[in-house]
């Protein structure tokens, strides 16, 4: 997600987890910087709007996929069909591409200080949000939980934790491999559960690493491919396959959340989990062929993904909660309809005038207050490099 994405810099901000950011004090005014002089701040290269409008597809999905999750409480064959062609790949598209953004994480103060500001803080924030809302709305105590994430938001925590494990991940001489082999082992722990998001935390990690392994090239050579249609052609059989599939394949089996169902064959059950990883994969590559190159409305879309993702559920939450909503909302019609009202509060949250009223709750200004600063007092001296 971009704003608040500790990976995405900040337009004012230089990008000093590049591996080519700076010059040393060997330079001369040929080649950079003379030798004993601190090297100007490299210009920012123009951010690519490519994943963006790709977040912009997903954040879009994802406010659909949650809307029809409010309202649709009967085993209608069209919202049931849409809603599980959604889950099979869009949160998988998520972090793929957090993963790729993440390549640069060091633990850098500067990085630490937007990964607590965009994903920690917003995250407690929004977590006493939403518990304050089931008070209100249920009738219940109120009680403070923070180590089981409120409905969507195991993602923040989800995402922090991934960062935070990149420098390791980025160490091992097969990581994909071994998180596989996580997503596919830790299920057969059957306390494995949402508690600290530790289901989808280790489930969804091979997801992260597909983005974390893709290199720069990998993505360009994606963008080349002239057989686009590829892509579309993947998402609507997808689509036919969730419309075939419903009765035999449950929706819930692209949760990622928890153990293994202690009735099945563990065998088929990791076979299961291995065919749902590749779906996830799958999807969202066909989706990133058909994304637009160039910057359009979905690129907004995408560069305040964040700010999307946490305020639609409080615009969702009271219908979540209700006892009963309109049987018309699972009628064909009646899901067109709540699909349209899904993209109409989309684009109503990623205006700019949403955007700047809720800044201060969805990316608070405190990250000077938790993270030293990296000219602190108790950072290394700087000293210049002289010629010997």
């Amino acid at each position: 997600m971009s704003d608040g994405d500790p990976a995405t810099p900040r337009p004012e901000s230089t990008d000093r987890g590049s591996a080519t950011h700076g010059a040393t004090g060997r330079e001369t005014a040929s080649g950079g910087a003379p030798a004993g002089t601190t090297p100007a701040p490299s210009a920012r290269r123009p951010r690519d709007p490519f994943l963006d409008n790709a977040r912009g597809i997903l954040i879009a999905l994802v406010v659909v996929g949650h809307t029809i999750e409010c309202f649709f409480h009967s085993s209608e064959l069209l919202p049931d069909a849409i809603y599980t062609w959604i889950y099979s790949f869009h949160m998988a598209g998520f972090v793929m591409i957090s993963g790729f953004l993440s390549r640069s994480y060091r633990n850098e103060p500067r990085q630490v200080r937007r990964l607590l500001t965009a994903m920690f803080v917003p995250y407690v924030i929004f977590q006493l949000i939403h518990e304050l809302a089931k008070m209100i709305l249920l009738g219940s105590e109120y009680h403070l939980q923070l180590f089981l994430p409120a409905w969507t938001l195991w993602f923040l925590l989800a995402l922090m934790l991934w960062r935070l494990a990149t420098p390791l991940l980025r160490q091992l001489r097969y990581p994909l491999v071994f998180a596989i082999a996580i997503a596919v082992i830790s299920p057969l722990d059957p306390d494995l559960d949402s508690t600290f998001t530790l289901g989808r935390l280790v489930s969804m990690l091979p997801f992260f690493v597909v983005g974390l392994v893709c290199t720069p090239q990998m993505l360009e050579r994606l963008k080349a491919f002239r057989h686009r249609w590829v892509g579309a052609v993947v998402l609507l059989g997808a689509l036919a396959c969730a419309f075939l599939l419903r009765e035999h394949f449950p929706t819930s089996i692209f949760f990622l959340r928890s153990a293994y169902d202690e009735d099945d064959n563990v065998l088929v059950s990791i076979i299961l989990r291995l065919f749902v990883l590749a779906a996830g994969v799958i999807g969202s590559l066909a989706l990133l062929l058909i994304t637009p190159r160039g910057r359009s409305a979905l690129t907004t879309l995408g560069e305040r993904s964040l700010t999307v993702y946490l305020l639609h559920p409080l615009v969702l939450v009271s219908f979540r909660y209700a006892d009963e909503v309109p049987a018309v909302t699972s009628t064909w019609w009646g899901t067109l309809c709540l699909i349209a009202a899904a993209l109409l509060l989309t684009v109503v949250l990623a205006s700019g005038i949403v955007t700047r009223l809720t800044r201060w709750v969805t990316d608070p200004p405190v990250g000077h207050l938790l993270v030293r600063s990296e000219d602190g007092p108790d950072a290394p001296a700087k000293t210049a490099t002289t010629r010997s």
